[in-house]
């Protein structure tokens, strides 16, 4: 058996940042269609996709961070600080993110 790991679209990948998403907001009343942003970040080796701001998260509910959700390109799963107050920050972690999961393989 081959356990080459093969790329996924764009679509796969939101999905799965949103089966995540609503493991970690169901609590708070969301149904799917709401929970992330339509945008999203795209690297080499990954995309970020973005919690919708309607969905109102009490911050010590989610430990006081601001969550996104990154994806690899052959479905690996992150949840990572979302910095998209500081718009250079994000690009770079994004970047981080992007490497990572190409050392990894993932």
């Amino acid at each position: 058996m081959n356990n080459v790991l093969r790329p996924i679209s764009l679509a796969q990948a939101k999905a799965i940042a949103e089966q995540h998403a609503f493991v970690n907001l169901e609590s708070f009343g969301v149904t799917h269609s709401q929970l992330l942003k339509a945008e999203s970040l795209e690297a080499e080796c990954c995309w970020m996709f973005f919690r919708n701001e309607h969905i109102d998260v009490p911050p010590e509910a989610m430990l006081g961070i601001k969550w996104a959700y990154v994806v690899s390109k052959k479905g690996t799963y992150g949840m990572v600080q979302d910095f998209s107050d500081n718009h250079e920050k994000l690009l770079a972690y994004l970047q981080t993110m992007s490497d990572y999961f190409k050392r990894r393989g993932e």
